[in-house]
């Protein structure tokens, strides 16, 4: 009576051993398996480097618009969906600059005055509050 108690012991211990080296199989291949993934779902650090790691365009709208020229700022944060003219085109005022994505909701950006527009960003640039988009001049 004695030795089948400890038969089921041991076969219950084998048998929680065995589960717990299975769960820390699968959430090891499974961090994996979620990192490689980790360009689409970003964390709060990838953010702050995509930040620092501006593209070439928008790194240029840093840069003072020339003397004479009106630059045209993102009023909130998104990413440029679409540019509606080309780059020394002459625009009116109240024309369609260039459309930017926010919260999944099309946002136009309009020329404030008329004038040659000099375009600052690519298409799918990320861009903050107060970036320059444009300049007019």
């Amino acid at each position: 009576m004695i030795g089948q108690g400890i038969v089921l012991m041991v076969a219950g211990m084998v048998i929680v051993y065995a589960f717990l080296y299975l769960l820390i199989v699968v959430s090891h291949y499974s961090s994996r398996l979620v990192s490689r993934f980790d360009y689409l779902v970003a964390d709060c650090e990838p953010k702050k480097q995509n930040r620092k790691q501006k593209s070439s365009a928008v790194a240029q709208s840093d840069a003072a618009p020339p003397k004479g020229s009106t630059p045209v700022t993102a009023p909130v944060p998104g990413s440029v969906l679409r540019i509606s003219v080309s780059e020394g085109q002459t625009v009116a005022k109240d024309d369609e600059i260039l459309v930017l994505d926010v919260m999944k909701m099309e946002t136009p950006i309009t020329a404030p005055c008329a004038g040659r527009v000099s375009i600052r960003v690519a298409v799918m640039d990320k861009v903050s509050t107060g970036d320059t988009l444009a300049t007019i001049g």
